[in-house]
């Protein structure tokens, strides 16, 4: 492969190239074609080879090709001009940042046997091209796990691109449904498995993580009862500046939860704000945007919310399709806690 310098070494071309477009300064035949190719092409494979889509500009005294797609960094390209043939790269600044992996949720070191969902937040956006490919879950002894992860056909990636959930595959979650008979559970109460991610996932520019990643946990018996709302406990601010805090008493699923929880007023106006999940996800902070002020309050909570094994305040996730719900105190789309600030 031809560094830049080589490039410019052999054939003594003006060139300026970046990830937004290239520019050749030298005589130039008008009635020639630039033409740019991914990859590393010899003159053998350049009738087959397909050119990258983008606008060539002719000025006073270059040519400059604008690439429809920007080059990516650290990958090879070829040029060809005046029957003159280079290969380039760009290389990938010593201040990049690279793709890491920041948190994983669930967070705690013990899960249910019959997890639902994962959630693995980066640091910047990803390729989501076969992200699947990139995951796997193992054994304590190293093998790998097959179909644990149900394959989307589009990933579900947050609009930043920044958070990727990842579902168990809820045929072998399930009981009595034909992949849980066939293949059993995916994974086996108190025993330890790791979620891996190899450092060849890439971000959004085609650049790959540093390193290697891997979540070590440990099964716990399954769980099958619904979260109870009645033993959640909410802990006012004691001044206007303080968060709101409510306590679950155990871990909750990491998305249905952020995007359950809503705060309203006295006139059912929507308090704007901020939450977190804390302590495994088994206690949530609520920042208001601004300062509160005194009167009473409730937390909305969609009944959506779910825990770990996927059951949410209405009913289990391992239901029989026939069962009923029992109460009419389930027919609404949410609970409500409520809390006064004094």
């Amino acid at each position: 492969m031809f560094s830049f310098s080589e490039m410019l070494a052999q054939t003594s071309p003006e060139l300026i190239v970046d990830r937004n477009y290239l520019s050749i300064k030298r005589d130039f035949d008008e009635s020639a074609n630039l033409r740019v190719f991914k990859g590393q092409i010899t003159e053998t494979e350049l009738s087959s080879a397909t050119m990258l889509l983008g606008k060539v500009v002719k000025e006073e005294t270059s040519i400059r090709f604008i690439p429809l797609v920007p080059f990516g960094w650290n990958q090879e390209y070829t040029v060809v001009y005046n029957n003159i043939m280079d290969h380039f790269v760009i290389d990938l600044p010593d201040s990049y940042e690279h793709l890491s992996i920041e948190t994983v949720y669930p967070s705690g070191r013990w899960v249910p046997t019959n997890i639902l969902k994962w959630y693995i937040k980066f640091s910047s956006p990803i390729n989501e091209t076969n992200v699947y490919h990139h995951i796997e879950f193992i054994h304590s002894l190293g093998d790998t796990i097959s179909k644990v992860i149900l394959p989307l056909e589009n990933a579900l990636i947050s609009d930043d691109g920044k958070l990727l959930t990842l579902w168990v595959e809820p045929g072998r979650q399930k009981r009595d449904l034909i992949p849980n008979k066939q293949l059993g559970p995916v994974f086996e109460k108190d025993k330890r498995y790791g979620l891996i991610i190899p450092k060849d996932l890439k971000d959004n520019n085609g650049v790959p993580m540093q390193e290697d990643f891997a979540h070590i946990f440990q099964t716990t018996p399954p769980d099958r009862q619904k979260p109870d709302t009645n033993s959640w406990k909410v802990l006012p601010p004691e001044n206007d500046t303080d968060d709101l805090v409510i306590l679950f008493h155990e871990s909750m699923d990491y998305g249905s939860t952020m995007n359950g929880l809503t705060v309203i007023n006295a006139e059912k106006k929507v308090i704007t704000g901020d939450w977190q999940l804390i302590d495994n996800e088994s206690i949530s902070l609520f920042t208001p945007k601004k300062p509160w002020s005194k009167g009473n309050y409730k937390v909305l909570l969609d009944v959506t919310i779910e825990d770990l094994a996927g059951n949410n305040l209405n009913r289990l996730f391992d239901s029989k399709v026939n069962d009923t719900i029992p109460s009419s105190r389930y027919s609404s789309s949410y609970f409500a806690l409520s809390f006064s600030i004094k």
